[in-house]
């Protein structure tokens, strides 16, 4: 029998040979197609394993009934004028208004009610409830205030929102005590690229004015045309639960300030969780569990300024699409406080009709200056080639700040400085470095854990 013998160095070439073969013949470096697939160094992906979401801080402040608030009227809650809209389920609406001589006019096509109020008059509270499965409510342009109290009431529309509020002053949506409430658009109209002047309705929830959510009960939304709650002005949420368990687009997209004060937001959106395109957003109490699919969706986008996470709040982000960020400002971010909790699974995303734009994942990406003063911050970014934190510049001075990414742990960009003078600080670097950067460290508990690279 014929015996062939190789010599050491010949049978090394021969394996270095077959495993480069196996590498190339895996599939490549093709990010768009796997959001978890190789990043040219090693594995990287990240397990579902259902973290960072949790049950804590889930216990929302108690709020009186309706009955017991119409009794105690306050400076918050107006019940002097009372209108009462109830869906039939294919029945025309039931409608109680006493103020049609004061200006308030209220009519309906099928299941679709349109309220036209005269400037001027005051504020006016709407009492919600029924059921309708083809119908909406459409509030026409003015400049009252307006208070509505969601007393189990489900509107499903076919053609637009399902609440379209045209007029540009506040309103409080309440969510009453023990109710469940429910909201969705349809999918064929026309819920962008609005001509100037052109009514506009660009999400299940529309509103020209300011949103303001208050009581203890709870909220579904869901955005199958555009954004599910999409504001022309300010959002915020001081208590009750807002679901959004599906979103085309932007689970709540507001033109100005964000606050989050109480209450629960979840968010499942092919868009951002949650963006703003002027001012800041605060986040000082309550608890948010952004989750988002689409390609570049993020969790938490400030377009114009800064965002803020303070006090008891609870912020849970998963990310993942491609090129997603888990918080993303144009200037800065501050946190104080709270516990804040990111993971990213996506991979660099390359656009096919420009292969110059890239957009590679990460945590938090700032064009200018984190500040770290307090709380917990934990950032997990398994996904190929995902950083902990892409920034300008930055300072750590207490709290508590764990990372781990496939790529760097933080990245600061030229020109920039990361100073950490105190907190307990842990980054590990799968891949590369756990501060890419130039850093000052001057106290602090600090440990560093480069990767391979």
């Amino acid at each position: 029998m014929l015996q062939l013998r190789f010599s050491p160095l010949f049978s090394f070439a021969i394996t270095l040979a077959l495993a480069v073969f196996l590498s190339c013949s895996s599939g490549g470096d093709n990010p768009d197609n796997n959001p978890n697939g190789p990043s040219g160094g090693g594995s990287c992906g990240g397990v579902d394993d259902g973290w960072p979401f949790d049950s804590s801080g889930e216990e929302l402040e108690p709020s009186p009934s309706l009955e017991s608030l119409m009794e105690q009227e306050d400076d918050i809650h107006h019940f002097s004028k009372v209108i009462y809209i109830k869906y039939k389920n294919g029945s025309d609406p039931e409608i109680d208004n006493d103020y049609e001589y004061d200006g308030v006019n209220i009519s309906y096509v099928g299941e679709n009610v349109t309220v036209m109020m005269r400037n001027g008059i005051g504020i006016y509270s709407f009492v919600l409830s029924g059921t309708t499965s083809n119908g909406s409510l459409l509030f026409t342009e003015d400049n009252n205030r307006k208070e509505l109290y969601l007393n189990g009431v489900s509107i499903t529309s076919s053609k637009g929102p399902a609440i379209n509020h045209q007029g540009n002053r506040h309103v409080l949506v309440h969510l009453v005590n023990g109710k469940s409430n429910y909201l969705a658009d349809g999918s064929n109209y026309k819920c962008s690229n609005f001509e100037e002047n052109e009514q506009q309705a660009k999400g299940a929830f529309f509103s020209e004015g300011k949103l303001e959510f208050e009581g203890s009960g709870s909220l579904e939304v869901k955005g199958k045309c555009n954004h599910a709650i999409a504001i022309d002005e300010d959002f915020e949420i001081n208590n009750g639960k807002i679901t959004i368990s599906e979103s085309v687009k932007d689970g709540i997209h507001a033109n100005k300030i964000v606050k989050v004060k109480g209450g629960i937001l979840d968010i499942k959106s092919t868009g951002d969780a949650i963006q703003n395109e002027k001012d800041s957003i605060k986040i000082v109490g309550g608890k948010i569990k952004a989750l988002t699919t689409g390609i570049k969706s993020h969790g938490i986008v400030n377009d114009s300024m800064g965002i803020l996470i303070d006090g008891d709040a609870i912020v849970q982000i998963s990310v993942k699409g491609n090129g997603s960020k888990g918080i993303k400002s144009a200037m800065w971010a501050e946190l104080k406080g709270g516990k804040t909790s990111i993971k990213v699974n996506g991979t660099k995303h390359i656009d096919p009709a420009d292969p110059e734009d890239e957009s590679t994942p990460a945590g938090i990406k700032l064009a200018d200056k984190l500040s770290i003063k307090g709380g917990e911050l934990t950032i997990k970014s398994p996904g190929c080639k995902a950083k902990g934190m892409n920034i300008a510049s930055g300072t750590i001075s207490a709290g508590n700040t764990n990372i781990e990414a496939d790529d760097d742990g933080i990245k600061v960009q030229p020109q920039g400085k990361l100073q950490i003078t105190g907190g307990t600080v842990y980054i590990k670097s799968a891949k590369k470095k756990a501060i890419d950067g130039e850093k000052d460290e001057t106290g602090g508990n600090v440990t560093l854990i480069d990767g391979g690279f």
